[in-house]
């Protein structure tokens, strides 16, 4: 697949609004461990980062953090994860990237197992190439370590000028920067102008997003 267009795309506040049941299960886990709950302000946030770390930035040590994902993990397990809607058009968009050549990857933080049953749920994964995604139990957790698993899995070092970054946090920006890969940030999801400017583009619509993915693909 020599020339192939690569597009890596985050799946929570991108693909998939799974923000209620992941605020489900982080505040089952918070009440489980007796942790105090956070704001809202602090709630609305904590879609897309690794989870660790967002238990880590309420004050939890290294070792409550992991048991804290835990018994997050096994409350999402039970039915969290469906908790969720697909944005509107964003499978009809991947069918249609498949449609137009591109090669279409997952890079998101969500673990594997549950990125794979909401992308099935939401008739999206006939439409993904790769699935890359963090792992639930091991240290492929980072933005950075997910990409660069996509990347060596594909065998794509050295193709970074022909790959780009579709998400809505800072973590997908700068995790993309770090390899050289130029990014798009999707206005629909979890991030604020202050991540979005990280991106090169920022869509406000599906359509407007298709546009600019057309468009590097012309210019790159």
């Amino acid at each position: 697949m020599e020339g192939v267009k690569t597009l890596l795309i985050d799946v929570d506040g991108t693909l998939i609004d799974s923000y209620p049941g992941i605020r489900a299960s982080f505040l089952h886990a918070l009440d489980a461990m007796g942790h105090p709950r956070p704001g809202e302000e602090v709630l609305s946030r904590i879609a897309g980062p690794p989870m660790e770390l967002t238990m880590r930035s309420i004050g939890m040590t290294p070792e409550e953090a992991r048991e804290g994902v835990r018994v997050y993990l096994r409350h999402y397990g039970e039915g969290s994860w469906a908790n969720a809607e697909p944005y509107p058009g964003m499978r009809e968009l991947l069918a249609r990237w498949r449609e137009k050549g591109y090669r279409v990857c997952t890079a998101t933080s969500k673990g594997e197992h549950f990125a794979r049953k909401s992308l099935e749920r939401y008739g999206m994964i006939d439409s993904i190439d790769f699935l890359g995604a963090a792992e639930e139990n091991g240290p492929r957790r980072s933005k950075e370590s997910v990409i660069a698993y996509v990347l060596d899995s594909l065998d794509l070092r050295g193709t970074e000028s022909d790959i780009l970054m579709i998400g809505d946090r800072i973590h997908d920006f700068d995790g993309a920067a770090t390899f050289g890969i130029d990014a798009v940030a999707c206005a629909w999801g979890y991030g604020d102008a202050e991540e979005h400017a990280k991106a090169r583009w920022t869509a406000t619509s599906t359509r407007h997003l298709e546009d600019i993915v057309d468009e590097w693909n012309e210019q790159s």
